[in-house]
């Protein structure tokens, strides 16, 4: 397990409390699955993996609109939540402990959608860790992602405000030197036989107290790409 991973072992049954120390994740979920699930349209029976999966925030979302989802994540202690919640839930999800370069080697162009969210700013080596991560994409499989842009801005925001000034995440979550630029993301998965066919900013409203999506990617972004 590495260092980033290990951030995420403390948290346990946070992972469920929408009021606790994971709040803000509670508060972008509806409105990345609003965006991710608007673009892939039905997804009854669709193969949907969730690489990163934490708690299973996002997994449940895709079982509830029928998908057919595996998660997984390096934390014991995570994977355990999301078995415990999905299980109160009545929601099948294949939760697993694994990374995806563990995975791929029997699940190569498996998955009709690839979810990344929140993930690509903890990684050590994000070029070994997509491609390990999009070979289990079809042809014409669509890889979902929402990350931290490497901007001056972003490291205020990101850090300093949210982390700092109004704990919106634990202190220490993030490292500004793993946020990721656009630019390089795309590179990545073009190399991969992957296109990024859009990008949108998540942008956070300060009077309301919620976030919403915006043309601005200069703090945090998402969007989404297909395979050739």
């Amino acid at each position: 397990m590495t260092t980033e991973s290990e951030k995420f072992e403390k948290y346990g049954q946070e992972w469920w409390n929408p009021t606790g120390k994971l709040f803000s994740l509670h508060r972008i979920n509806p409105l990345r699955f609003d965006y991710f699930s608007g673009v892939a349209g039905d997804l009854a029976g669709k193969k949907v993996l969730d690489i990163g999966c934490g708690g299973g925030l996002l997994a449940e979302k895709f079982a509830e609109a029928g998908a057919l989802v595996t998660g997984i994540d390096l934390s014991p202690v995570a994977i355990e939540a999301a078995k415990k919640h999905a299980g109160e839930s009545g929601l099948t999800i294949d939760y697993r402990i694994s990374s995806p370069s563990k995975l791929a080697t029997d699940n190569k162009g498996a998955f009709d959608v690839i979810v990344c969210a929140e993930v690509l700013e903890h990684v050590d080596d994000l070029k070994a860790f997509l491609k390990d991560s999009l070979s289990m994409l079809k042809a014409g499989g669509l890889f979902f992602f929402g990350t931290l842009n490497k901007t001056l801005k972003s490291r205020f925001f990101a850090i300093f405000v949210a982390e700092d000034l109004l704990g919106m995440v634990p202190r220490g979550t993030h490292d500004y030197q793993r946020f990721v630029r656009p630019s390089v993301l795309r590179d990545i998965l073009e190399e991969n036989g992957v296109e990024i066919m859009e990008l949108k900013g998540m942008s956070y409203d300060p009077l309301k107290l919620e976030f919403k999506l915006s043309n601005d990617t200069t703090v945090n972004y998402l969007g989404y790409a297909k395979k050739r």
